[in-house]
């Protein structure tokens, strides 16, 4: 079993952070920092002075100062942490300026070839969704924020988080910690997979409580992010049995992982695991966060040009 994967260019990204390591990333990235911003923000009292007394959907509003604020502490915290356990350095998790014009410029092509795609399969969803006469469609936090009387900075705010924030930390945990880390153990895609299976029944526990009593059709609706994990097992195992080392089980592992983040705006998760497949071959095959990035940063500003002309 290899250790590190070769990418295009002949190089290699070798994964030497242990699993503690991401645990402490991962909690320090996505929990503590956002939770003490908030504090802080709370603490100097910015719903007040900014807003007012009366302002709608305050927690969702606070958010985005949140997310603004956070992340520089987040985008570093990995990278020194890191760093300091493992001797980690920036190009071992994708963080290279090396063919920084190639890699934008395979971004910018995949984000062509992979945007129609991405969204044609969200569309037909959406129309499959009318055909049940049932509201399956669920939406996104920033959909909903978008939706209101969002003053200018929040607009600002609201891109900003969806073009950049979201689209850097997100490709670093996924793309430049997890799916190299997993590559480089053969029990990494079952890993992975099992996960996003734990994220999909913990999401829906408790629909599945009331489905249960409801009857067979509900029942269905409500499994359905455990459904399609367990749809694509047949196709995993394929994968698993083609691949002569971890790496296939681990990419697709790691893109079902990454959608179903997004479970609770289900079905979203479906589109997006073929949106996240692309990233993680477009992050393999450069030996760089850059394209990725970039595809993923140009994908969301999709859905802010929709919101912005009010679609």
């Amino acid at each position: 079993m290899q250790d590190n994967s070769a990418n295009v260019n002949g190089e290699s990204r070798s994964a030497p952070w242990s699993g503690a390591e991401i645990l402490a990333g991962v909690y320090l990235v996505w929990y503590v920092w956002p939770g003490m911003v908030s504090l802080v923000l709370k603490g100097i009292g910015v719903e007040h002075w900014y807003y007012g007394d009366d302002a709608p959907e305050m927690p969702l509003r606070l958010e985005l100062w949140v997310r603004t604020f956070a992340l520089p502490f987040q985008a570093l915290t990995i990278p020194l942490l890191f760093s300091a356990f493992s001797g980690t350095h920036p190009d071992q998790l994708g963080l290279t300026m090396r063919h920084f014009g190639r890699n934008i410029v395979a971004g910018l092509l995949s984000w062509l070839v992979l945007t129609p795609l991405v969204f044609g399969i969200f569309l037909l969803l959406r129309y499959l969704s009318s055909l049940l006469g049932k509201q399956v469609m669920e939406h996104h936090p920033l959909e909903v924020l978008g939706r209101q009387q969002l003053f200018p900075a929040e607009w600002a705010m609201l891109i900003f988080t969806a073009t950049v924030s979201a689209p850097f930390l997100e490709e670093l945990t996924f793309r430049g910690v997890l799916q190299p880390w997993l590559a480089a153990r053969r029990w990494g895609g079952h890993a992975a997979m099992l996960g996003a299976l734990v994220l999909a029944a913990a999401s829906r526990w408790q629909q599945l409580q009331t489905a249960w009593l409801e009857g067979v059709p509900s029942l269905a609706l409500a499994a359905a992010p455990v459904l399609f994990v367990l749809a694509l097992l047949p196709i995993y195992m394929l994968v698993c049995w083609r691949s002569r080392t971890p790496l296939g089980p681990a990419l697709f592992g790691t893109s079902l992982l990454f959608a179903y983040i997004h479970v609770a705006v289900w079905p979203t998760p479906i589109p997006l695991f073929v949106l996240s497949l692309g990233l993680g071959i477009l992050a393999y095959r450069r030996g760089s966060l850059v394209g990725p990035i970039v595809l993923h940063g140009l994908f969301n500003a999709i859905s802010c040009v929709q919101l912005l002309m009010g679609w």
